[in-house]
């Protein structure tokens, strides 16, 4: 029987690097996808995965452009004959108030995190029918799906907008076996280089804002993806899972809107 296979959108660097080594590790071949921007990185985890005895191959394609996720699709044929998992984990993170946001940022944010989603899960999606495989495919999103942060009117509503896709894809392929889900993280432990600043903050924001008291780590995050695409999730499909340890079940302060009245 063929290995199976794992393609990873963004897993060059940051969460979406992790993830892939996690999932080489619970015995995948993976395809490694980034824009361009760190070719390094990329080729590093390549070696690191090869070196547990499992395939890889990297592919190069800059998601915020047009018709990108059918050309990335089109490489990914190439070298691959089946897909078992895909993992939409590509994404830019920008953050303004309205009054500040502007059309250039907007349209770079809902470029990659929501229009080059949707198609990414669209081509994955009908890669798997085509070949009658009943694989899984997940979507990274955010705890900003559900919960108002400051400054993230634009981000938020591209998360909340994946979210509500991926119901849509779920229903639509369902009758092919595949399942649709989304994982929406909290803060990431990345597992990698953070200055001494960095670590202070992340602390910081631990001990106020986290009620578990603990970042979510990459791995984490692969060890649900691998779970929800296991014979344990086959009831799950169009189902957004929220990995922040109760960020999102917290209440936004009014403080922070300003919306506090004094008293008189």
């Amino acid at each position: 029987m063929e290995n199976k296979v794992c393609f990873l959108t963004g897993s060059g660097s940051g969460n979406g690097r992790s993830m892939a080594l996690r999932m080489a590790e619970l015995g995948y071949d993976i395809a490694l996808h980034h824009s361009g921007r760190d070719p390094q990185s990329a080729e590093e985890i390549r070696s690191q995965i090869a070196a547990l005895g499992r395939r890889a191959e990297v592919f190069v394609e800059d998601l915020s452009q047009s018709g990108a996720a059918a050309r990335l699709f089109c490489q990914f044929a190439e070298k691959f004959d089946r897909l078992d998992i895909f993992v939409n984990n590509a994404g830019i993170t920008r953050f303004s108030r309205i009054p500040e946001m502007t059309e250039e940022m907007y349209d770079q944010l809902m470029n990659i995190d929501l229009r080059a989603a949707c198609f990414c899960i669209k081509e994955a999606c009908l890669f798997m029918r085509e070949r009658g495989i009943k694989g899984s495919v997940v979507a990274i999103a955010s705890n900003h799906h559900s919960r108002l942060w400051l400054s993230a009117a634009a981000y938020g509503s591209a998360k909340e907008a994946m979210c509500r896709y991926v119901k849509y894809a779920a229903m639509e392929f369902c009758r092919d076996g595949i399942r649709v889900n989304c994982i929406a993280p909290g803060y990431i432990d990345r597992e990698y280089g953070q200055s001494d600043k960095t670590k202070e903050t992340f602390a910081r924001i631990s001990r106020t804002e986290i009620p578990m008291h603990r970042f979510v780590t990459s791995r984490e995050i692969a060890d649900w993806t691998e779970f929800i695409s296991s014979p344990a999730g086959l009831s799950l499909t169009g189902q957004t899972i929220d990995l922040d340890g109760g960020a999102s079940i917290v209440g936004a302060a009014m403080q922070e809107y300003g919306l506090i009245l004094e008293e008189e």
